[in-house]
């Protein structure tokens, strides 16, 4: 077995910062001209940050936040190793928050608070804490063993140190992966391509997919033809943690 990259799901309300956090991450860990390639109908990415005197991986899912995709997100938070409930310092905890709350409970999986907008006016970071302890989140440092942090998605402030207690949680929880073993991993979305025919976003969560191999998820069956990453590039092989 080896260090795999942990899957991470952003959840939390709508207008609280989910895709702002997800747009910085991906800005500032992308390198600029691959930034411009990754291809928008994948809803993953891979991120490489130093850590520890070692370079590491993250993968985050891009999923959807209308009430909709409730079942969608369902999906996601158990395709998902590690969460993330992102909550305002500005508005607290809302209904949506407790949703998504809900639906990471459902799925069974650690998660982290961020506390976000903490560069607004109106925030408020004690009282997000205590909205979220009368949901029964206790965070560290308030009664609880709850990572969080506070930061902005904005301007960045703090979002070094949510990546870094992602894999402070990724290696408390032991993820890890063997790449030798036969692939398994989680459809994220399948749609029909005009022109390449049925096209699914997948995430490994173990072993190794290699080109040419046949893939089997509920009673659908096909072999992989065309295999890409995030960037839109064509790969071989796809290891533990590659969406």
């Amino acid at each position: 077995t080896t260090i795999r990259p942990p899957i991470v799901a952003i959840m939390g309300h709508i207008d609280h910062g989910k895709s702002t956090l997800l747009d910085y991450i991906r800005k500032s860990n992308v390198v600029e001209h691959e930034a411009g390639g990754i291809t928008q109908h994948l809803s993953g990415y891979e991120i490489t940050i130093p850590y520890q005197g070692t370079t590491r991986g993250i993968t985050f899912l891009d999923t959807p936040g209308h009430a909709a995709f409730t079942g969608m997100r369902e999906r996601g938070a158990s395709a998902a190793d590690i969460a993330i409930l992102v909550v305002s310092a500005e508005d607290g905890v809302k209904a949506q928050t407790i949703e998504a709350l809900h639906t990471i409970r459902t799925a069974g999986i650690p998660f982290i608070v961020a506390i976000n907008k903490i560069d607004k006016p109106g925030a408020n970071i004690e009282r997000s804490k205590q909205m979220l302890a009368e949901q029964e989140v206790l965070v560290e440092g308030y009664g609880g063993t709850i990572p969080w942090v506070a930061l902005s998605a904005k301007v960045g402030t703090n979002v070094p140190e949510l990546l870094d207690t992602i894999l402070l949680v990724a290696d408390l929880e032991g993820i890890v992966g063997t790449p030798s073993k036969k692939a398994e991993g989680i459809v994220i979305e399948s749609k029909l391509d005009p022109k390449r025919g049925i096209t699914a976003t997948i995430v490994i969560k173990d072993g190794t997919l290699t080109r040419g191999q046949f893939v089997v998820a509920g009673n659908a069956l096909t072999t992989t033809r065309i295999m890409e990453n995030f960037l839109g590039k064509t790969i071989d092989q796809a290891p533990p943690g590659t969406p």
